[in-house]
């Protein structure tokens, strides 16, 4: 079955929010459920969870019991032989099913178990309908589908950043966990803003973390450890730098250092020297 995307927030975006610049954007709401796929298969509606293509027993149940069921077969079942609309055929569509009482975010309250549509992917044509596509869609076939609060385009981070300060503000006053946003672009664009989420400034390094050199009195104790395996053979670099190179490469991994600010073989000359004084 299709995978749905992997929702991220806009901040989150490859590679950046301004992939969502110039380009229309569909601000949908986003219900509080267990999301479905439901698919045409050998044996009728194929049912899948989220992450499995096949739901759990009780999950199918509560969706058979919906009102909308029979609706929503018509429409998986009988896509497969539409013809003379490009790209129609087989359909994945992607749904929540809100079970009757609280919600798992705790955001909503249902008095029955409901089936709302928030997606259709076309088989065919390999891509998801547009809003006003799947609105019409749903409408035909009298499904519920997501509402769509606006429709933007903005062309700069600040106008954007602006919408989805409004539009998470209203999924606040309408009692929703967000919104999620979707720019039908190849590939397409989709993201979500919850109201759960805090808002910060984020500020991402690109590179390596840089770790603080190991101290080099952990180096010596390494050095040390391989005097105590190696005994007197230590003064055979052939047998002593590899043991030390692998201690210290466990006393980065220990203490989350980087390499120290000399040279090992130095370390090791030095250990020497000291020894043979004392």
């Amino acid at each position: 079955m299709k995978e749905y995307p992997h929702l991220e927030r806009i901040v989150n975006l490859y590679p950046g929010p301004q992939a969502l610049l110039g380009k229309t954007v569909y601000w949908t709401e986003k219900r509080d459920g267990a999301q479905l796929r439901v698919a045409h298969g050998p044996n009728g509606l194929l049912v899948g969870s989220h992450y499995k293509d096949a739901a759990a027993p009780q999950i199918q149940d509560y969706l058979a019991s919906v009102p909308c069921y029979d609706e929503l077969k018509e429409l998986v079942l009988q896509t497969e032989a539409i013809e003379g609309i490009s790209g129609f055929g087989d359909v994945t569509v992607f749904g929540e099913l809100l079970v009757k009482g609280k919600s798992p975010a705790r955001f909503e309250t249902h008095e029955r178990h409901e089936f709302v549509i928030f997606d259709i992917y076309q088989e065919r044509s390999q891509t998801f309908m547009p809003y006003p596509l799947l609105y019409q869609t749903c409408n035909h076939y009298s499904l519920p589908v997501v509402a769509c609060w606006a429709e933007t385009r903005s062309t700069s981070l600040e106008s954007l950043y602006a919408q989805r300060e409004r539009w998470v503000d209203y999924a606040k006053t309408v009692g929703r966990e967000g919104t999620v946003l979707k720019a039908y672009t190849d590939p397409p664009l989709f993201c979500k803003e919850k109201v759960d989420l805090p808002t910060m400034v984020r500020v991402i390094e690109e590179g390596s973390p840089v770790l603080p050199p190991l101290p080099e009195s952990e180096v010596y104790g390494a050095i040390a450890k391989a005097h105590a395996e190696l005994g007197e053979l230590l003064g055979d670099k052939t047998q002593a730098m590899p043991l030390i190179a692998r201690l210290v490469a466990e006393e980065q991994r220990k203490h989350q250092c980087g390499k120290p600010p000399g040279s090992l073989f130095t370390y090791y000359q030095l250990y020497l020297q000291e020894r043979s004084m004392g």
